[in-house]
């Protein structure tokens, strides 16, 4: 399992109107391009990356945020290009299926004056991509180290305890 970084062609089709959101459940959510696979990060359920099955682009982050530990951190997102993220497996992507993704860092950290949330690595560098507006993906040698999602400007406002 591997990522990869190649050019703009869906980027510039996300909705300009997209957004974070969290529902009733306290899901976080996001209205933007569709996925028909999941990527569990970490091997975490609350963690979901969601992909396209047929070309592997990664589409946005999904999250069970009720009763999540997280970690409170002075966060500063990387400097990002703005580019299409993909995913691939040795096998094929099947519609409606997915795997987990265990090479990565199941924590979580949030910083609450910046409405920064991170999960994995908020300190790992590598080649930062901004796949999906306010969602920044860390790269390495190939392996997704984190992903940092800017959550300022959201309706509900988000809490830990």
């Amino acid at each position: 399992m591997y990522f990869y970084i190649d050019g703009t062609k869906y980027r510039n089709m996300i909705p300009s109107e997209s957004a974070f959101y969290i529902a009733d459940d306290m899901s976080l959510l996001y209205s933007g391009l569709d996925g028909d696979y999941s990527v569990l990060l970490g091997g975490n359920w609350r963690f979901e990356l969601v992909v396209d099955s047929q070309t592997g682009l990664c589409t946005h982050i999904q999250s069970f945020l009720e009763n999540l530990e997280v970690t409170d951190a002075d966060l500063t997102l990387p400097m990002a290009v703005s580019k299409d993220l993909y995913f691939a497996n040795e096998r094929s992507l099947e519609p409606g299926s997915g795997c987990h993704y265990h090479p990565f860092s199941n924590t979580v950290f949030w910083d609450k004056k910046k409405k920064i949330l991170c999960f994995g690595d908020p300190d790992c560098q590598g080649e930062a991509v901004e796949f999906t507006p306010k969602t920044i993906a860390v790269i390495k040698e190939n392996q997704l180290k984190s992903i940092f999602l800017n959550l300022d400007g959201m309706k509900r406002q988000i809490s830990f305890c």
